[in-house]
């Protein structure tokens, strides 16, 4: 059985997210200058709303993208929590363990 390297994984998924975003960032950036463009020669209804359109959709995907990066940085910060109180609840067994074998101890004498 051969063992999954998920660390590897998971670094391919952010890089292949990055790059995605970038893409999309990229052909937002693409439209909105082509709209600008167009709008500086001759202003039209429909350039005008292209534009808004356009605007509202990177609105949208910034706050999407912004969601996402939150999310996964709440999911860390909990995660590292959850961590940190499971080591000191071992940490508090080891130490009651150690207690009550101190405690026998000088109970026997």
């Amino acid at each position: 059985m051969k063992l999954l390297n998920v660390g590897l994984e998971i670094t391919v998924d952010k890089k292949i997210n990055n790059l995605k975003e970038l893409e999309i960032w990229s052909d937002l950036n693409f439209l909105s200058s082509i709209i600008k463009s167009r709008i500086d020669k001759r202003k039209t209804k429909n350039l005008e709303k292209m534009s808004e359109s356009i605007v509202r959709v990177i609105y949208y995907f910034q706050e999407y993208s912004n969601n996402i990066r939150l999310h996964k940085k709440a999911l860390g910060e909990y995660r590292l929590a959850k961590n940190r109180a499971i080591e000191r609840a071992r940490k508090s067994e080891k130490q009651n363990e150690e207690l009550k074998l101190k405690i026998k101890k000088y109970a026997n004498l």
